[in-house]
Order: C-alpha cells, then structure tokens, then sequence
C-alpha cells in the first residue's frame, strides 16, 4: 500500500520519470544533484508534449521544500522522498512534486508531477481513481518497474492507457465514484517504447483506498 501522500493536491499533465545522480554524500554532490533535477524540471515545464508553455523563454527554480520525508526502503539504503520545487514561468508561479526513489545500489530515479488545477489532464483511458489515487497509484507503479529492471538503462515511464478489468464489488458510488467497494484495473506503461502492463487492486472505504501493483505476465 502507498500511503496518501499531500491531503490536497491535484492532478497533473502526465508525469515524466527522469535520472538524478547517485546517493548524495557531501554538499558537492547536492549541488550536483540540485542542479541535474532543476535541468530537468525546467525541461518539463518548457515541454508543450507535457502540457508545459514552450512560449515562454524566461523561466527559473524559485522555492524547494520538503513535501515527504524519506522513507527506507525494503533493502540497505534504498528508500524515497518528495519535494515540491517552484518555477517562477514568465512571472506564473507553477508547483511541482519531485518524487526520489534511491535504488539499494545508489542510484537515483526521480518523477516530476505538476500540482495544477484538480480539473487538469488525468491519465489515459478509464480507470476509476479520482486524481490523487492517480498520483499516489502511478508513483508506486514507477517505483515497482525501476525494481523490475534495476540497474537497467531505461529511465523513461509514462502512463499510455488504463482500464477497469474487474468492476466493483460491493459498491457504494457518489457522482460516479466508489466510496467502497473493491476493484482491479489495468495500467498500460511505455517504458522506452516497450510496453509493460500492470494489475492494479483497489480497496476503498470513505475513510481512504488501498492498494496492491502486480506485473502482468
């Protein structure tokens, strides 16, 4: 289960997942590291493909924050963490949640969301999740395919479509979302274009949703 991770935040354009440096030791290695993940979130927000404004030539970093501690991971150092960095674009200011996953041996993948606007773009396709589910069930599906390939070369995912492969069981639904119930879907991903599919298992109560990730064989 993913914890929520931010009570309010919404959606995003999709989300890109890029490659930071590895472990930071010293305050070199942070600047090293500050400026690798400025590079590309900069790049994000110039990006139209993403829903970024490549019109705009005047943009910079203004704010970092801390959005969720770390969180040690399964093997030796291996663990994540969020920060939420600004971009001042052209005189807008526009947020973003940086999501670090360190791999046991050091390295350091990162995913860049946009916090813009709950009536923003969503994920492709059908699935039911509102979108903060969304977020939470696409960084867990990141984290979950760098582990499949760890130490692999490819550092691009996106989400390339979703749907409902079981439907609700036991639900409750208001304006057309469960409030409880459980159900699956499928989450398409194109990792370096090779398509990968997982099943996602949701349960839900009015209280929150939890959920489980499995790679489709």
């Amino acid at each position: 289960m993913w914890p929520r991770l931010l009570p309010v935040v919404s959606l995003f354009p999709i989300a890109l997942v890029g490659c930071a440096t590895g472990p930071t030791t010293d305050s070199a290695t942070v600047t090293a590291r500050e400026k690798t993940v400025s590079d590309q979130v900069l790049a994000f927000d110039s990006s139209a493909q993403v829903g970024g404004d490549p019109s705009c030539w005047s943009r910079k970093v203004v704010t970092m924050e801390q959005a969720r501690p770390f969180e040690t991971g399964s093997q030796g150092s291996s663990g994540s963490w969020s920060e939420r960095w600004t971009v001042d674009r052209c005189g807008r200011m526009v947020p973003y949640l940086v999501n670090f996953t360190r791999a046991s041996d050091g390295h350091l993948g990162l995913t860049i969301l946009r916090e813009e606007g709950s009536a923003g773009a969503t994920v492709p396709g059908g699935t039911l999740a509102d979108p903060v589910l969304q977020r939470d069930t696409f960084l867990l599906l990141v984290q979950k395919d760098f582990s499949e390939l760890e130490g692999g070369p490819c550092q691009s995912r996106k989400v390339k479509d979703t749907e409902v492969v079981s439907p609700v069981e036991g639900a409750q639904v208001e304006d057309g979302r469960p409030v409880a119930g459980a159900w699956a879907e499928r989450w398409t991903l194109e990792r370096c274009g090779a398509v990968v599919r997982y099943l996602i298992r949701y349960v839900t109560t009015r209280t929150g949703t939890s959920f489980a990730v499995e790679l489709e064989k």
